[in-house]
């Protein structure tokens, strides 16, 4: 079999099937579910970290937990599901240990990792109120109890519904309810203290 029809091949197994492939051993099928999943996670962990290296780390932790927990994975279970919640806990450890060795928070640069933030239309003290008002707003969300801060950052940066939201995270879907009415009111509390 060629290259060609072998990568063809390839893209006409489902994720289940790769899992199955993976728990047997096959590093192939971690490779293909690398190749459908990693941006999503990559996004996932940036969204949550806010620091690119360190999204970077956190995606790669998260397919050789993959690889290594794909025994654990319940045949039954969707895989993206599975693959998010182990990034959101990659992404907590990771924020958890530089938390540790950093007393103090430092916000990122906005705009280092998205050129979308600058324009040509917008003019330089525009662009320094919106990036004052973004940090502010990613420092809030960097304060939230972990739970509230996965359940805000999956629903409003990756856009998730609140049922995918509770399946991805194993919550009851009025504890994702809660968690993000609580979110929310803390950001406005915070935000409206910082505006003050």
């Amino acid at each position: 079999m060629d290259s060609c029809s072998d990568t063809t091949a390839r893209a006409a197994v489902t994720d289940r099937e790769l899992m199955g492939a993976l728990c047997a051993g096959d590093r192939e099928a971690l490779g293909t579910l690398m190749d459908r999943h990693y941006r999503r996670v990559y996004r996932i962990a940036l969204s949550y970290l806010r620091e690119e290296d360190s999204a970077l780390d956190a995606a790669q932790e998260t397919f050789i937990k993959a690889y290594q927990n794909a025994h654990r994975w319940n045949r039954e279970s969707e895989v993206a599901p599975w693959l998010t919640r182990i990034a959101i806990n990659q992404s907590i450890d990771l924020y958890r240990r530089r938390k540790r060795r950093s007393a103090q928070f430092q916000s990122f640069t906005p705009g280092d990792h998205d050129e979308r933030t600058a324009t040509a239309e917008v003019s330089p003290e525009r662009r320094l109120m919106g990036r004052q008002s973004q940090a502010q707003v990613w420092s809030a969300v960097a304060s939230l109890p972990e739970r509230q801060r996965s359940v805000f950052v999956l629903r409003h940066q990756e856009e998730m519904s609140l049922v995918e939201i509770a399946k991805v995270l194993d919550m009851r879907l009025g504890t994702v309810k809660s968690s993000l009415h609580r979110a929310v009111r803390q950001l406005r509390a915070q935000l409206g203290r910082a505006g003050a």
